[in-house]
């Protein structure tokens, strides 16, 4: 099993849209696990060729969780429409001068995190839409991974999935509350559903503050995973999801 740290400048506003956006599209202020997951296949294929949706798929096969953080504060636009050549968008973007992601892979696909290192750091990043160009300014593989049983106490500082947090146990630092979003981990299937993740934000008018960190106790095993500067936790079976309503991909309910 293999960790990868990295951290991402961001050279001009990016916009990551959430789904079912009304009128404008508006943006997340962090990259969800499906983001992360699509950066990294586009960063595969411009570095090694061949069918970008393929390593898309492997990411997700091998990838047990991806996470995000800002040291930053995060600024929101309002909506705008950005001209592109036959395309008028209304959409929000966002902007921190750098955003930290770290990925944990299955134990067989130590290549496949290798493959995706060298990419990272040789190729052209895109963030959400695809004029937001970012560069891989920092990778680490230098993680500590630990196995965390249900009933324990985690310190972390990364968006979490809502699932692994026992109701009631949430502490954060500075006292303030964190921001929940619904997000998707899954990149590929039409089925794939929203989820609720808890993210170390604060909201105050147009901008998103960092917390320091939060803790809570854990609802299910896991895995605990610190790098140089992200702490994580990854849940190793993917969550029993219950369809609210027919429609795809809205917001699901754990059992």
């Amino acid at each position: 099993m293999v960790a990868i740290e990295f951290t991402l400048r961001v050279s001009s506003m990016y916009s990551i849209r959430v789904p079912y956006s009304y009128q404008c599209a508006r943006t997340y202020p962090l990259p969800p696990p499906s983001t992360i997951k699509g950066l990294c296949a586009n960063a595969l294929w411009m570095r090694f060729g061949g069918n970008p949706v393929d390593h898309l798929k492997n990411l997700h096969q091998a990838i047990i969780g991806a996470t995000s953080r800002s040291e930053y504060p995060i600024a929101i636009s309002a909506c705008t429409v950005r001209v592109v050549p036959m395309n008028a968008l209304i959409r929000q973007f966002a902007f921190a001068p750098a955003i930290s992601c770290l990925i944990l892979f299955n134990d067989e696909r130590n290549s496949l995190a290798s493959n995706l290192a060298d990419a990272l750091l040789s190729s052209p990043i895109y963030l959400g839409d695809s004029e937001s160009l970012v560069t891989c300014l920092k990778l680490s593989k230098e993680t500590e991974i630990v196995k965390i049983n249900k009933g324990a106490i985690v310190k972390v500082n990364t968006v979490s999935p809502f699932n692994l947090i026992i109701p009631g146990s949430l502490n954060s630092v500075p006292e303030s509350k964190s921001t929940v979003f619904y997000m998707q981990s899954d990149p590929i299937s039409p089925e794939a559903e929203l989820q609720r993740y808890l993210a170390p934000l604060s909201h105050e008018a147009d901008t998103y503050y960092p917390q320091e960190s939060y803790s809570f106790e854990i609802a299910d095993e896991c895995f605990l995973v610190r790098g140089e500067k992200l702490a994580a936790v990854f849940s190793p079976e993917k969550p029993n999801f219950v369809q609210e309503e027919s429609k795809k991909g809205r917001k699901a309910k754990t059992k």
